[in-house]
């Protein structure tokens, strides 16, 4: 008597490895990218009600690499104009653009964080609400342009 078990179960495993081959072979989270030696990830912007027309991106920036990396500017088509900004060493307050980009050491990493360095989001074209995202190609002095999706969320 044949087993009527057998063509499920032969069902079953093909099933799943076709499941495991779609979700192993899936690319990284939408809003990570990579460069050469330069991997950015955590990417997230500051939610802000729609008619609000500025927000700020976060993320993290690690270079592998055995030379300085260097992150000169960033562009979205989902906005007017990307800053970069830092803390003004001069006032507590302040921000300004880093003359010359931000550079990142060898093994080391940029966190741009609330309060710290971060992404000036001006003259959003669409509102910014929690989940929304906004593409930003960040361009680097030799990794080049790295695309990332920063998504908005209330922080």
């Amino acid at each position: 008597m044949k087993d009527q078990r057998e063509p499920r179960r032969r069902w079953l495993a093909l099933a799943i490895a076709v499941a495991w081959q779609a979700v192993s072979s899936r690319p990284a989270a939408a809003q990570d990218g990579q460069g050469g030696s330069v991997v950015v990830s955590g990417g997230w912007a500051q939610a802000v009600p729609p008619e609000t027309r500025e927000s700020r991106g976060f993320l993290v920036v690690r270079n592998t690499g055995a030379m300085t990396a260097r992150l000169v500017s960033a562009w979205s088509p989902d906005v007017e104009a990307v800053r970069l900004l830092e803390r003004d060493p001069v006032s507590a307050t302040a921000f300004r653009s880093p003359p010359e980009g931000f550079s990142i050491p060898p093994d080391g990493i940029l966190t741009m964080e609330p309060g710290g360095p971060h992404l000036a989001l001006d003259g959003l074209r669409q509102p910014l609400g929690p989940g929304d995202a906004i593409r930003v190609f960040l361009r680097f002095e030799r990794a080049g342009e790295i695309a990332v999706e920063l998504r908005g969320h209330d922080h």
